[in-house]
């Protein structure tokens, strides 16, 4: 993998020059059979992506699924040859809902050529807002996406709401799955991560062997593989840009360097109402010990906070008049909300692998989805 230097404002003229479809270099396409059925590597925002659509039913959200650090989307279809039943798209497609899955560029040579060591925060919203825009456009859905964000994608939530504002799109509801949130400090053990050759952050080492052990748990509870450890290591993972992980991290000069100031800057941590509706998909797995025991307070407090910034303390006027009784059934809505939008499904941090995974992730999709719109309609109701 070679390390490509070149600046932003370089990256986003190139890009603009190029057609909606990314062309690979001659040697990407001598191996395109590397490509699963349905992928297509394209260009956005001045980088390549891998992405996997499937039409639904127009009048329903197209459902985005964005992967964690270093795993390609590809843990959402699965493989050829895999039980389709298995993952997560099969169980959308079922219900009508139209899915796009993102792969940002990594260190897996069946797909990408070149390392990317200082794709930022603000390249990956950007990019995936293109994209998304892009199969908004083209296929007529909806304006205001959902969007499943797994593992590392929960920081991506403000900052690819803000990109897609940016281009007359929105999110209806983003669902954090066994996600880390923009709190600093979290998850403290990817400081300890080191830079691969190409610059990237090697999960080898770090975290690699973690996955693996989820990835067996989940195959032991569903009774059979539905995802061998090889094939996933091979053809799903690789190293990965360090500003994307939740650790404030970022590639400098050969190195990684701490700068929490930046990281906050780039995943909105403190800008609660710019963040889109939230809510939260964890597990009760002790091999996941850190999501399990604080995702539900963790994201509680954007799940409150966003919900009070949009539809309360916007309206300081409406506030200060409601009567005692209306006042009391509103702490009583925000301080139930956040439970509400959460649900802690079985499993572990790869919940929705497995029939019964994936096909409850779907079923619980849905729930959450109403259950937000009500949330949403019972606060407006008491500030009108």
């Amino acid at each position: 993998m070679v390390a490509y230097d070149l600046n932003r404002r370089q990256l986003a003229m190139l890009g603009a020059a190029l057609a909606a479809t990314w062309r690979p270099p001659a040697q990407a396409q001598a191996r395109s059979h590397m490509l699963y059925p349905r992928e297509a590597l394209t260009e956005a925002a001045g980088y390549p992506a891998l992405v996997r659509f499937e039409a639904g039913r127009p009048d329903l959200p197209l459902v985005v699924f964005v992967t964690g650090g270093g795993v390609l989307g590809r843990v959402a279809y699965g493989p050829p040859g895999g039980r389709a039943a298995d993952f997560l798209c099969h169980w959308l497609h079922e219900e009508g809902f139209s899915s796009l899955v993102l792969s940002y560029p990594i260190a897996n040579g069946g797909v990408f050529d070149a390392a990317f060591p200082h794709f930022s925060m603000t390249d990956w919203a950007q990019q995936s807002a293109e994209i998304i825009a892009r199969y908004l456009d083209h296929n007529g859905l909806p304006a205001n996406a959902i969007v499943l964000g797994w593992s590392m994608a929960g920081r991506i939530a403000e900052p690819l709401h803000a990109a897609l504002r940016g281009k007359g799109k929105g999110i209806e509801l983003f669902v954090a799955m066994a996600a880390a949130s923009a709190l600093p400090n979290t998850l403290p053990g990817l400081d300890h991560m080191k830079p691969a050759e190409s610059g990237l952050a090697a999960i080898k080492g770090a975290y690699l062997d973690w996955l693996l052990h989820c990835l067996a748990n989940q195959n032991v509870t569903a009774g059979h593989s539905v995802l061998d450890g090889d094939t996933f290591t091979r053809e799903m993972t690789g190293d990965f840009p360090v500003g994307l992980a939740a650790s404030a991290m970022r590639y400098r000069n050969g190195a990684f360097v701490s700068d929490p100031a930046e990281d906050a800057r780039e995943v909105g941590a403190a800008q609660y109402r710019a963040f889109p509706p939230l809510a939260l998909m964890t597990h009760a797995a002790q091999v996941d010990a850190r999501h399990a025991l604080t995702d539900r307070a963790t994201w509680g407090v954007y799940i409150t906070q966003q919900l009070c910034e949009a539809l309360v303390f916007s309206r300081a006027d409406k506030l200060a008049a409601l009567a005692p009784e209306t006042w009391a059934m509103l702490v009583a809505h925000v301080r139930d909300a956040a439970p509400r939008l959460s649900a802690t499904l079985p499993g572990n941090h790869m919940f929705f692998l497995g029939e019964n995974g994936a096909r409850g992730t779907v079923q619980t999709l849905k729930r959450l989805r109403q259950t937000a719109a009500e949330v949403a309609g019972e606060l407006s109701r008491l500030m009108d």
